[in-house]
């Protein structure tokens, strides 16, 4: 590819327009160049729509960027179908007022800043417009930016923005992986200081996004990220998570693989993980209605109650089956999923079947405790009345003390009048 910073003053102009960027913490105004459009081309670790990547790898295909007209036609495509609505904002505005915000690329022509801006450009030239060009800033490499201060200046001005355009949960959770824990370009108290979120908030997608990967590992998918894109899998990993981390006080799903320390804790934390993923598997190919309440009911009524270990000890059978099934594939996708679950329809039927009910038994166990569980907390509360602060409370408060207490007389009696029922 040839080096654009070659073609200033040639086929590249610059404007009268400037743009401060800061980049390794120092902040300057940079010229914004007219670039003839098949200069430019998308970035392929845009984590907007490293989902639609991820699909297209699945299937054999390859990106190539020998012809980049022929890769730049399937990127615009992601680019378009990851958010339809914005891009044709995105072009109107475009057509009416021009380019406001310039785009900010590499002197080999991969855009930065500005995917979406370069693809409404595209299609307005597509229908015939004259006269079209993406307006940028150019960054060289070899003035010494690397990829950290490439994807850190990325995610400041994605993340900058007053209303910025939200990603897919999943492909966002796809590029937390990748910056964080794949590549390890940042720390998460970095990734939280350049997408201007809490440190607690970006742990918790990184949790995710760990789950998601473990997820896909589990069902012999690895990196088919679009298959949780599709499930809409955002909700149902926060669940699972949630309902390992009841169970297991104190873990750290970040590294619990990793610690071979506590032996034990790995092992009940695969015991539980992978039965939550087996359910959420199943859970999507028999299409159950509302499969995140279902799993919240796993977890409440189920995984936290006493029946807890019977329910695993039931269904290991079922998780055993449906994991080797999987398995005896090369690698599965969505169509192979569904293959599969055809042939293990009935082991998926007898687990949704004993899940639902272990579910029914946890409610009416819950049903049928609950008024202990209420004593119970009553109970505590009186443990914490000082008798002694009885004698000096003045004559307002002793009058409601006496108030409540007579009403608690009263709810006494009640519970007296059922109990002789």
């Amino acid at each position: 590819m040839q080096n654009l910073k070659e073609l200033i003053g040639q086929s590249i102009m610059k404007s009268e327009e400037t743009r401060p960027l800061t980049i390794k913490n120092i902040q300057k105004m940079h010229k914004v160049l007219i670039i003839p459009l098949e200069y430019c081309h998308y970035n392929e670790k845009n984590g907007r729509i490293s989902t639609y990547i991820s699909k297209y790898l699945s299937t054999a295909n390859e990106l190539k960027k020998g012809d980049i007209e022929a890769y730049n036609k399937v990127l615009e495509q992601f680019i378009y179908e990851s958010n339809p609505n914005a891009l044709d904002k995105t072009k109107k505005n475009i057509q009416l007022l021009g380019q406001l915000e310039p785009g900010v690329i590499l002197n080999d022509g991969r855009i930065i800043d500005g995917n979406r801006r370069f693809t409404a450009l595209r299609k307005l030239k597509e229908d015939g417009n004259a006269d079209i060009f993406f307006k940028a800033i150019l960054l060289d490499q070899s003035e010494g930016i690397d990829e950290k201060d490439i994807k850190k200046l990325e995610l400041q001005l994605q993340h900058g923005k007053e209303k910025p355009v939200e990603y897919n949960p999943i492909d966002n959770l796809v590029d937390i992986y990748q910056d964080i824990i794949e590549n390890e370009l940042f720390s998460v108290e970095e990734y939280s200081q350049y997408v201007n979120k809490n440190v607690s908030d970006v742990k918790k997608m990184v949790k995710r996004a760990i789950l998601m990967n473990q997820f896909l590992q589990y069902i012999n998918a690895e990196k088919q990220y679009y298959i949780a894109r599709d499930w809409e899998f955002d909700t149902i990993l926060q669940d699972m998570l949630n309902i390992i981390e009841r169970q297991l006080k104190g873990i750290d799903v970040i590294n619990i693989l990793d610690d071979k320390t506590d032996k034990h804790e790995v092992q009940e934390y695969l015991c539980i993980r992978n039965t939550l993923f087996t359910l959420a598997l199943t859970g999507r190919m028999l299409h159950t209605h509302d499969l995140s309440r279902h799993m919240r009911d796993i977890g409440k009524h189920v995984i936290d109650s006493d029946e807890k270990d019977d329910f695993l000890d039931d269904i290991e059978d079922h998780v055993d089956d449906i994991y080797d099934t999987l398995h005896e594939h090369d690698k599965i996708d969505l169509e192979t999923l569904k293959e599969v679950s055809r042939e293990i329809d009935k082991v998926q039927q007898d687990l949704a079947q004993k899940g639902e009910e272990y579910i029914e038994s946890g409610k009416q166990s819950d049903v049928q405790t609950k008024p202990v569980s209420i004593m119970n907390k009553v109970l505590k509360d009186l443990e914490k009345l000082d008798f002694v602060q009885l004698k000096y409370m003045d004559d307002e408060t002793e009058q409601d003390f006496l108030t409540h207490y007579s009403k608690l007389k009263k709810e006494m009696e009640k519970i007296d009048e059922a109990l002789r029922v």
